[in-house]
């Protein structure tokens, strides 16, 4: 009689917590809400009380958001801004080209901040948060430093070639082994995902990832991107944590630990590997590894070199460039599929520049301008963060012409999805056409007012692994089209419908039949010796 007693009790608490936090909520939305006093409001829709406008978002999100700013934000006051209200935080939309510049230049500073959800600090469990989602500050600036020098710069990745070529062969033997003399239907992101992480895993402790490993690894990656999500309800309803409902916390908590005990693996495995007491001439060498670099400097400095920076650095660099990259390869491969006149340009492109002779090697990617159109293209249609990460405001902002502020403390969801597909700027935004990107054509990347593309961001908390993006990206892709003929598994088209998630899934997975070309026989038996 008294658990049941104590269960009512608890219903009850949850019916009216949402009611006493209801002045709170309406006080803090009041004491946040833009105004700049001259008149010039941002449009906004309807909101609810304690629930702002989250109850208007729907899957996937950067459709619901763009769908949104359409309805609510156009106009000429507009200016391409839509003011939202995720519980009780201010979100300002923004799908302004010149506006979404302006932000990341004249204000780039201000709005180099990142939100402060609770979902973060518990994933992390107490640890450092990724370099794409800590806090704008020394830390963020020590680890972003610690990973440009010691793996993402043009000079640290000309090192790595080797590796990404390694790594390329690898992906072709696999895929010839399983196809045999006729054809497989194979997962386009599996056979990415376990290029792209071994590529990383190479630069990161000079060694592959197993194929279990793989598979841990990316379950890990997509349930910590899943909690990341700019509109995950518990980081804007309290009570929701309070409540823990569907049990959030409990799940956070076990992906910390195992993030945790994952990045603390790879440090201490290194560490037994090149222990100077076994280590004999088949250890490899720890100045061409990230962990070999940082295990050398925590020697001199132990507090800037601590475990903990250690592994936020590897698992930032593991976990940041493996679903993003393998990601644009599945939507880049899907595209060709339904359009097998720029399949068949590739290949030509390929075989006159690369032959038949040998694999397509890195050092060939700036001799293929067709290909890099392609996975260009591929950026614009499908930008794999469709509004970036979220920015958030440390300071007032008084933006277009001093028409609109944004205040402290409001998050900033830039609509790059939108941008590059919007037909006032852009001719048949909806067709994939690689040739929009050819020498002597009008485009802006990063910058300028007709055509802005941005899939990597812009500003101080651009993503600082793009080049090791392009790199990776290109050869897999490359080594792809020039080793096999693929075709769709039915006579319909692939489906291109978007996921939901913190990076832009397709709806439903790429299967292709992958086909050995004959004219590369030769070359197949030769990377199988």
């Amino acid at each position: 009689m008294h658990t049941l007693s104590m269960e009512i009790s608890l219903i009850h608490a949850s019916l009216l917590l949402p009611l006493l936090l209801l002045p709170l909520y309406l006080l803090s939305w009041r004491q946040k809400v833009p105004s700049n006093g001259r008149g010039n409001k941002i449009p906004s829709p309807p909101a609810l009380p304690v629930l702002g406008h989250l109850h208007l978002l729907k899957k996937p999100l950067h459709r619901s958001l763009a769908a949104l700013a359409a309805r609510y934000g156009g106009g000429r006051d507009g200016a391409g801004l839509l003011l939202l209200r995720f519980g009780a935080t201010p979100v300002l939309l923004v799908s302004s080209p010149s506006i979404a510049e302006e932000c990341f230049t004249v204000h780039d500073v201000a709005l180099a901040d990142r939100p402060g959800f609770a979902s973060r600090r518990a994933l992390t469990g107490g640890d450092c948060p990724s370099i794409a989602l800590a806090s704008y500050g020394p830390l963020w600036r020590h680890l972003r430093r610690i990973a440009t020098v010691h793996a993402l710069s043009a000079h640290r990745l000309s090192l790595t070639t080797a590796a990404r070529d390694a790594e390329a062969r690898a992906m072709a033997r696999k895929l010839w082994l399983a196809a045999g003399p006729d054809a497989a239907v194979v997962s386009v992101k599996s056979t990415a995902y376990e290029f792209v992480v071994n590529v990383v895993m190479a630069m990161v402790a000079g060694r592959r990832m197993p194929e279990d490993e793989v598979l841990r690894f990316k379950a890990m990656t997509e349930a910590a991107l899943a909690a990341a999500g700019s509109a995950n309800r518990q980081d804007f309803l309290p009570f929701l944590r309070l409540l823990d409902f569907g049990r959030t916390g409990k799940r956070l908590a076990g992906l910390a630990k195992e993030r945790h005990e994952f990045g603390q693996r790879l440090v201490d495995e290194y560490r037994r590997l090149n222990d100077p007491a076994i280590t004999d001439e088949t250890s490899m060498p720890t100045s061409k590894t990230v962990i070999g670099d940082l295990l050398r400097h925590q020697e001199r400095s132990p507090e800037s070199y601590s475990d903990v920076v250690v592994r936020t650095v590897c698992l930032s660099l593991l976990q940041a460039g493996t679903d993003t990259s393998s990601s644009t390869i599945e939507w880049a491969m899907a595209l060709l599929l339904n359009n097998p006149d720029v399949l068949a340009k590739a290949t030509e492109e390929i075989d006159n520049v690369v032959g038949i002779s040998r694999l397509l090697e890195e050092r060939d990617l700036a001799c293929l301008p067709y290909l890099r159109c392609i996975i260009t293209e591929t950026l614009r249609m499908y930008p794999i963060t469709p509004h970036l990460t979220p920015h958030e405001a440390s300071r007032d902002c008084i933006v277009a012409d001093g028409q609109f502020v944004i205040p402290r403390g409001t998050m900033l969801l830039v609509d790059i999805y939108s941008m590059q597909r919007d037909p006032a700027v852009w001719d048949d935004p909806k067709k994939f056409r690689p040739e929009r990107f050819s020498v002597g054509e009008e485009i802006s990347v990063g910058g300028g007012e007709k055509q802005m593309m941005m899939p990597f961001g812009m500003g101080r908390r651009k993503c600082p692994g793009e080049g090791l993006a392009w790199r990776t990206v290109g050869v897999a892709l490359g080594i792809m089209i020039q080793c096999f003929r693929w075709e769709r598994t039915q006579k319909e088209k692939v489906d291109m419908s978007e996921g939901s998630g913190f990076t832009m899934p397709m709806a439903v997975p790429l299967v292709a039949v992958c086909r050995p070309r004959e004219e590369m026989e030769a070359v197949f038996k030769s990377i199988n010796k």
